[in-house]
C-alpha cells in the first residue's frame, strides 16, 4: 500500500503573545460641595468601570476607569441636623502599556482586569487618596488557517506519534459598526433642560448572544449620563446630572452558521462615540456609535501527527500556539438575602419598580474537576416611605445590601493551574416585603465557565510520501524511471522526493501546464537511489 497523508484544515485562534502584570494605581477623590467634612472613612469600594484595550506594535495599551465609592462618618457640628454616615463616589483613571513583543497593530486582543486590593489614605477633611492594586492580563491573537496532518496511511502506526488536540475551530467572524439609539427621561425631581453640556454612554455588563441561521443576535443595555444646564425661574443656570438606560438588539451576519450546530459565540462591543439631542423638556435622545466584533466557533477534537520515524516520507512542520478547550458548563443558582432599612431611613410602604441586583467582581479559581466561582451581589431597593403626614415628606428612598455567593461548576478534566473564562449574569430578581424594615431579595444567577490550557507544540502540516515506482526505465533513457502520479501529488512534491527540479520534470515529459497533472499519469523522473526504512 502506498504511503498517503490524511489532513484536515481548521481555522484557529493563534496565540501570538500574552502576559500578566500587576500595578498599583492611586487617585484623589474630593468630597462634593454639598457633603459635610470627613471625620473617618468607614469603607472604600472599587469596581472596574470602563476598560479599553488597543493593540500597538510591541504590546497592548490599556485604559481603565475605576469607579470608587467612599462611605464615611461626617464631622458635623452638634447644632446641625445629624446624619453621621455619608457616601460619595468618583473615578480614578489609569493608562498602562503591557509589553508583548510579537504584537502588531490590527491583531485582536483579549483582556481580563481584576482588582486585587484597595486601600485609602486620609489627606484632609475633604480629600481621600485611594490606591488600587490591579492584575492585568492581555493576550493577542490572530486567526490562522492551518492544515493539520491527522494520519499516515501505509505506515506502521508505531512509527507515527500523535497528540490529541481539543480546539475551537473558528467558523467565521465579523466586525460591524452600528448606531445604538435610545431616549432617556429627565427625572421628575430635576428641572428642565436649557442646554446639554456633556453626554456619556457605556455598555452595562456583558451583552447576550444567540447563534441563529446565518447570524448572531446580540442584545445589551446602554447606560447614558447627561450633564446639563437647567432652565430655572431664578436664572442661575445650575448644572445638573441624570442618567438612564435603554436596550439594543442587532443581528450580525455570519454566513454558514446554524442554530442547530454545536456552536459558541464571542462578542466584544466597544463604544466609539456618544452624542445627545434635545427632544423636549422631559426627554433626551442619545446615539451611541458602537463597534461590534463577533466570533463563532465549534469545539473539535483532532489527533494531530507530531512526528514520523520513517524515511518513506518527508514532512513539513509548523508551530501551533493555541488555547486548548478542556471543557465548559453552565449552571444556575438562586441567592436569597435580606435588605434592611437603616436606622436613619423611614419605614417601607411599598417597593417600586427599579429594585434590582448586580453582580460585582466575580472571580474564578480552577480546581480539580471544575471551577470555583465566587462573587458578591449588590441588592438595591427603591421604595415609597411610610411617613406621617405631619413630618417632612421624602416619599422615595433607596437602600442596598451585599450578599456573597460561591458555587462549584463541574468541568471534567479541569486541573489546578489551568485558566478559566467565566460569565455570571442575573437572569431574574424577585422581591417581597417581610415587614416595614426588611425586604427579601431572591436573585437567580446564571454562571458560565470554560476551562482552557495553553498548548505549544510542533505539528506536521504537510508530507511528501514515496509512491509506487514502476521498475522500468523510460524508453531509450536508462537514466530515468517511470513514476505513477498519486492522489495529492504536485510536481513540486515529486521533485523534492527524487532530488530533482520541477523544470527538469517538465522538460523530460513535455508538460504544457506544470500546475496540472493527473492521477495515474506516468512521468519520467531522473533515477535516485532510495533506501527507505519503515
Amino acid at each position: 500500500m502506498a504511503v498517503q497523508c490524511r489532513d484536515r484544515t481548521v481555522r484557529v485562534e493563534y496565540v501570538v503573545d500574552e502576559d500578566t502584570v500587576r500595578e498599583s494605581v492611586s487617585g484623589d477623590l474630593t468630597v462634593p460641595d454639598e457633603k459635610p467634612d470627613i471625620e473617618r472613612v468607614l469603607e472604600v469600594t472599587t469596581e472596574i468601570g470602563t476598560e479599553t484595550a488597543t493593540v500597538e506594535e510591541g504590546g497592548v495599551n490599556l485604559d481603565i476607569d475605576l469607579d470608587v465609592g467612599i462611605l464615611y462618618v461626617a464631622d458635623v457640628p452638634e447644632d446641625d441636623p445629624q446624619q453621621p454616615v455619608h457616601f460619595f463616589e468618583g473615578p480614578v483613571s489609569v493608562s498602562n502599556f503591557v509589553e508583548l513583543p510579537n504584537a502588531e497593530s490590527g491583531m485582536h486582543v483579549i483582556t481580563d482586569v481584576q482588582i486585587i486590593r484597595t486601600s485609602s489614605d486620609f489627606i484632609d477633611e475633604r480629600t481621600i487618596e485611594v490606591t488600587a492594586t490591579l492584575r492585568k492580563f492581555a493576550k493577542v491573537v490572530e486567526f490562522r488557517q492551518m492544515t493539520i496532518v491527522t494520519d499516515i496511511m501505509g505506515l506502521d502506526h508505531n512509527l507515527v506519534d500523535k497528540e490529541l488536540l481539543r480546539l475551537n475551530d473558528v467558523i467565521d467572524e465579523n466586525v460591524i459598526t452600528e448606531v445604538v439609539a435610545g431616549e432617556i427621561d429627565v427625572p421628575a425631581e430635576k428641572p428642565p433642560i436649557e442646554r446639554i453640556l456633556r453626554v456619556q454612554g457605556d455598555l452595562i455588563g456583558e451583552s447576550e448572544t444567540e447563534v441563529v441561521d446565518g447570524a448572531v443576535i446580540i442584545e445589551g443595555t446602554i447606560e447614558g449620563g447627561i450633564v446639563y444646564v437647567a432652565a430655572t425661574d431664578e436664572g442661575d443656570q445650575p448644572v445638573h446630572f441624570f442618567e438612564g438606560t435603554f436596550n439594543f438588539s442587532y443581528a450580525v451576519d455570519v454566513p454558514g452558521v446554524s442554530e442547530t450546530d454545536d456552536l459558541s459565540s464571542f462578542t466584544d462591543v466597544t463604544v466609539k462615540q456618544v452624542t445627545a439631542n434635545f427632544v423636549d423638556d422631559g426627554m433626551v435622545g442619545v446615539e451611541v456609535v458602537t463597534e461590534i466584533f463577533t466570533k463563532v466557533t465549534e469545539p473539535i477534537q483532532i489527533e494531530a501527527v507530531v512526528d514520523i520515524d520513517s524515511d518513506k516520507i518527508e514532512v513539513e512542520k509548523d508551530l501551533l500556539r493555541v488555547e486548548e478547550v478542556i471543557g465548559e458548563n453552565t449552571i444556575t443558582e438562586t441567592i436569597t438575602g435580606n435588605v434592611n432599612v437603616p436606622a436613619g431611613k423611614p419605614d417601607v410602604e411599598r417597593i417600586l419598580a427599579g429594585t434590582n441586583a448586580t453582580v460585582l467582581n466575580p472571580t474564578a479559581t480552577v480546581q480539580e474537576g471544575g471551577v470555583l466561582v465566587d462573587g458578591e451581589i449588590e441588592g438595591a431597593v427603591i421604595y415609597v416611605a411610610d411617613v406621617p403626614e405631619d413630618e417632612p415628606q421624602q416619599p422615595v428612598h433607596f437602600v442596598e445590601n451585599f450578599f456573597n455567593f460561591s458555587n462549584f461548576v463541574n468541568i471534567n478534566g479541569a486541573e489546578e493551574g489551568m485558566a478559566a473564562y467565566t460569565n455570571v449574569s442575573v437572569i431574574n430578581v424577585r422581591y417581597s416585603l417581610l415587614n416595614q424594615r426588611t425586604i427579601e431579595l431572591v436573585t437567580t444567577l446564571q454562571k458560565f465557565a470554560k476551562v482552557v490550557q495553553f498548548r505549544q507544540l510542533e505539528i506536521v502540516t504537510d508530507c511528501v510520501a514515496v509512491s509506487p515506482i514502476v521498475d522500468k526505465p523510460c524508453e531509450d533513457r536508462p537514466s530515468y524511471i517511470v513514476y505513477v502520479v498519486q492522489p495529492g501529488d504536485t510536481l513540486y512534491k515529486i521533485a523534492r522526493r527524487y532530488g530533482t527540479t520541477v523544470d527538469a520534470i517538465v522538460e523530460a515529459n513535455d508538460i504544457q501546464d506544470p500546475d496540472r497533472i493527473d492521477v495515474g499519469q506516468k512521468l519520467c523522473i531522473p533515477k535516485k537511489i532510495i533506501d527507505p526504512k519503515g
